[in-house]
Parts: structure tokens; sequence; C-alpha cells
């Protein structure tokens, strides 16, 4: 897999970043989101924290010029399982979300199947537009609103202030009410 990341970029010192994170995390990231899709009940659990240790390694390779090598190690490890832990919920939510859809497409509902696709594609566009959103922002609504925690939670987890939570809260509902407007006018 390194081999395959390093195709993904043509600078040398981002390869050379991006070949130290895999060398130093990759076994603590499998570890992790084994126990993490373990412990949520997954039964093919390998093979899915393959696929989110592969998915979180992409994307620290398109934002590896977020990573600031010049601060503590503890920054570059903690960016690096914040976004597997995303991976890892983006994943099972997916799953999730596919079956369940799967099931409700042959059960009678009381919407007409115009307006299921009509809440499919709003739906669509507000996951695009959290995928827009830098990662900082997407992580912490992921936190507040796919995990349920709290500000206080959010805040100790990501090593910053409650009121910096609260900010970055305000800031990308802010920018998904922009976004969504945006694009309903399209």
């Amino acid at each position: 897999m390194l081999q395959f990341l390093l195709t993904l970029t043509n600078d040398e010192s981002d390869q050379s970043k991006i070949e130290y994170i895999y060398n130093k995390y990759h076994d603590h990231m499998m570890k992790y989101a084994i126990s993490k899709l373990m412990s949520m009940g997954r039964q093919n659990y390998t093979y899915d924290a393959e696929d989110a240790v592969q998915n979180a390694f992409i994307k620290i390779v398109k934002n590896i010029h977020k990573f600031d090598f010049n601060r503590d190690e503890k920054s570059i490890k903690n960016y690096s399982f914040t976004i597997l832990t995303n991976e890892i919920y983006t994943l099972t939510k997916f799953k999730d979300d596919f079956l369940e859809l799967d099931e409700s497409m042959f059960e009678s509902s009381q919407h007409g199947i115009l307006e299921e696709i009509c809440i499919k594609d709003e739906y669509d566009n507000v996951v695009q537009a959290i995928e827009n959103l830098s990662e900082i922002y997407s992580s912490t609504l992921f936190l507040a609103y796919c995990e349920g925690m709290s500000t206080n939670e959010i805040a100790k987890f990501m090593s910053v202030s409650t009121q910096t939570v609260y900010a970055r809260l305000k800031r990308a509902k802010l920018y998904l009410l922009d976004y969504l407007r945006e694009h309903k006018a399209k």
C-alpha cells in the first residue's frame, strides 16, 4: 500500500512525510481499527479495518500539507487517528445506511418514490457539503452529531478549548447553510 500512496504525489518532501507516517503509525492504526470495529460488533472487522486504514491514508496523502511536522509528534498522531476514527464511522454508517435503504425500498412508506428520491438527493447534498469542509470542521461536526459527544468531550478529544469547539460548530453550520443555499439555487 505504501508504494501506491507514494505514487499519489510527485513532491519528494511529501513522499518522505507520507512514508514516515505510514511506517510510524500503520500497525497502530490497524490495531486500533480492528479493536474499534470488534467492539462495534462488526462481523468482518478485519476487512473493514483494512478499508478504513486505507481510506485514512488516502486522506492523509491528500491533506499532507496540513500536517505540521515542526510541532510535536502528538499532533501528527492525533490528526492521523482522528482521520482514521472518522473513516471507521463513515464506513460503518455507510454500510448500515445501505442496508436500511435496501430494506426500505421494499416496504410501503408514507412518501412516494419521487419524494424518497428527493430526500436522498438532499441527503447527498448535505454529505457533499460536509465533505467540502476542512478536516477540522468536518471532524467536529461528526463528533457532535454522529457520535453525540458533548462540547466538553470534543474539546478533550481534540485537545482544544470548549470555546474553540463552539466556534468550529458555528462556522461549520454557517458554511453548510451557505453551500446548501447555493446548490439549491442551481
